[in-house]
């Protein structure tokens, strides 16, 4: 378990994990692109295009919320931010996954960042923690 979820006791650690989290929100976009792509790639009618331009508004509407997500987050002060941003990836979860051996190699990759931006939520909750104990330890000093 320690090194699915290692443990926080630095700045550092709290950087990293929150890092981890905004390049999983680069990953979630990616995931978003590559369905969008495979999912359209072979549509020629007319009403179909209609369709997809709506839903290409849509797409681009959501990665536009989830960069800035993934920037709150990884500035490691972004609690809520990382809690919008792994329930956005909760429901295309479950509204994305197929079927098959194409379905479990999404699985995987929505499994891997799942867990990253798991580990970016512990370390926004970390974050205030560990930055008011440095003060404490600076104005100590």
């Amino acid at each position: 378990m320690e090194k699915l979820f290692p443990e926080i006791t630095s700045m550092e650690d709290v950087m990293r994990l929150a890092k981890g989290g905004a390049i999983a929100g680069l990953i979630f976009i990616a995931l978003i692109l590559l369905d969008r792509l495979l999912g359209t790639l072979f549509i020629v009618s007319p009403v179909r295009q209609a369709h997809l331009f709506g839903g290409a508004l849509a797409a681009v509407f959501e990665i536009a919320v989830i960069l800035f997500l993934a920037h709150r987050v990884g500035s490691g002060r972004g609690f809520v931010s990382a809690i919008l941003l792994m329930a956005l990836f909760v429901i295309a979860t479950m509204t994305h996954t197929r079927g098959g051996l194409f379905g479990l190699a999404w699985m995987a990759a929505y499994f891997g960042t799942g867990l990253m931006m798991l580990n970016a939520i512990r370390a926004c909750l970390r974050y205030g923690a560990i930055s008011s104990f440095d003060r404490l330890e600076r104005s100590a000093s």
